[in-house]
């Protein structure tokens, strides 16, 4: 089972200095999660994911009360995700489409994220001046209380409140994960066209597996998490492609997020081991239920010691026990 979420998030080491101009920095932040989610603009970024750089192009607009957003790979293969208030597809090379339940991840979720109070697990500071795509841009940091969790540095445009930059770093400040715009417009003019499906050959999506299966009766937990984290909800679907159901269960502290999948195996030959690109870790191990054998992997934007730690006090049982 291929696994890849992705997230985004930040924090910095320079002095730090207040800006009394600029009001408390909760108030920024909350600026900022309002101008992401109201604001008419579009936009090209960089984002860097490890060694990976992608260009992509944003469009995004209110059109009768409904938020749509358009994002579009612009370098490798030709690959868009669209939402359309609730509606969120991705469309692929091949001219198919996928239908996926509306997510607050991406390259661009963490305005989004930010949206209610931060956790009491970070502190929030502000730390300068800056510039980005050529504007005046304020600088923060959410800088992490303890070592379960990453940090995060933002940039945000000191006119729109837009959120320009931003940064998932390390305990040492490493950048794990960047997001940068280097062109941006507000007020471009939108319009539904600018939002439309093409013609697609085939559609998917996931559908929910029957009260009856087998999956549904199994109860998935774990025995440790970092302080602050708590379960987001689980979700039993079939996967594309014909391929055997798989369970998912989150976990948040409302920032960071990480998720636990559980696939049925039916023979010893599982993948266990630890893999990492950027900010995201996964980790995979074998597990035993009276009805079965399973791999559960998690994947998540945490430090690869917490996930190991946390892996390794998942329980899967049946749910009648």
């Amino acid at each position: 089972m291929k696994l890849r979420v992705l997230a985004l998030s930040l924090t910095l080491v320079s002095p730090l200095h207040a800006l009394a101009e600029d009001g408390p920095a909760h108030d920024q932040l909350q600026a900022m999660s309002q101008a992401n989610r109201s604001l008419n603009y579009t936009g090209r970024f960089l984002y860097q994911f490890g060694a990976e750089v992608s260009t992509m192009e944003i469009r995004h607009a209110v059109l009768d009360g409904k938020e749509h957003q358009r994002l579009t790979h612009l370098d490798g293969r030709l690959v868009e995700v669209i939402r359309r208030g609730d509606e969120v597809v991705c469309l692929h090379p091949d001219r198919t489409l996928t239908r996926i339940s509306r997510t607050e991840t991406g390259p661009l979720a963490l305005a989004q994220r930010l949206a209610e109070d931060v956790p009491a697990q970070y502190n929030i500071l502000v730390d300068g001046d800056g510039r980005v795509a050529g504007r005046n841009a304020t600088r923060m940091r959410v800088a992490p209380l303890d070592t379960h969790r990453y940090g995060y540095r933002l940039w945000l445009d000191r006119d729109s409140r837009l959120l320009l930059k931003s940064e998932v770093v390390d305990g040492s400040g490493v950048a794990l994960e960047r997001v940068e715009f280097v062109s941006i417009e507000l007020a471009p003019g939108l319009t539904h066209a600018d939002f439309a499906l093409p013609e697609v050959i085939s559609q998917s999506d996931l559908s929910s597996l029957p009260p009856s299966h087998v999956m549904q009766k199994l109860a998935l937990s774990a025995e440790w998490l970092p302080a602050g984290f708590e379960t987001t909800g689980q979700d039993w679907r079939h996967a594309e492609d014909d391929r055997a159901p798989v369970a998912a269960q989150g976990y948040s502290d409302g920032l960071a997020a990480f998720t636990v999948f559980v696939e049925e195996v039916k023979d010893g030959s599982v993948e266990e081991g630890v893999s990492r690109v950027g900010p995201t870790v996964a980790v995979s191990r074998r597990l035993t239920a009276p009805s079965g054998a399973y791999l559960v992997t998690l994947v998540g934007e945490i430090p690869q010691a917490t996930a190991e730690r946390v892996i390794q006090s998942v329980r899967v049982q049946d749910a009648s026990h």
